[in-house]
C-alpha cells in the first residue's frame, strides 16, 4: 500500500512539473496553493517512510518522490521570481 501512496504521488508530481511550463503566470498562481500544498505534503510522507526504514523498495521509491516533489517546489519557486 506504500508503494501505492508513493507511486501515485510520484506522478501526480511529474504531470504537475510537466504542466507548469503550460501556465501564464495568472494561471500559475491561481493553482499554486495547490501546488504547494502537494508538493509539502508529498515530501513530508516521503521522509516519513524513509524514517521509518521499510524495505529497500519503498525507501527507493521514498527518495525518487522525495526528490520529485522538491524539484516541483523549487520550479514553482524559480518561475514565480
Amino acid at each position: 500500500m506504500r508503494q501505492a501512496i508513493l507511486i501515485f504521488l510520484l506522478i501526480i508530481n511529474i504531470i504537475s512539473i510537466a504542466q507548469l511550463a503550460q501556465y501564464d503566470s495568472g494561471d500559475l498562481i491561481a493553482l499554486m496553493s495547490l501546488r504547494i500544498i502537494l508538493s509539502v505534503v508529498t515530501i513530508m510522507l516521503s521522509i516519513a517512510y524513509i524514517l521509518v526504514k521499510g524495505t529497500k523498495s519503498i525507501v527507493l521509491i521514498s527518495i525518487i518522490t522525495a526528490l520529485s516533489a522538491l524539484l516541483h517546489l523549487g520550479l514553482i519557486i524559480y518561475i514565480n521570481l
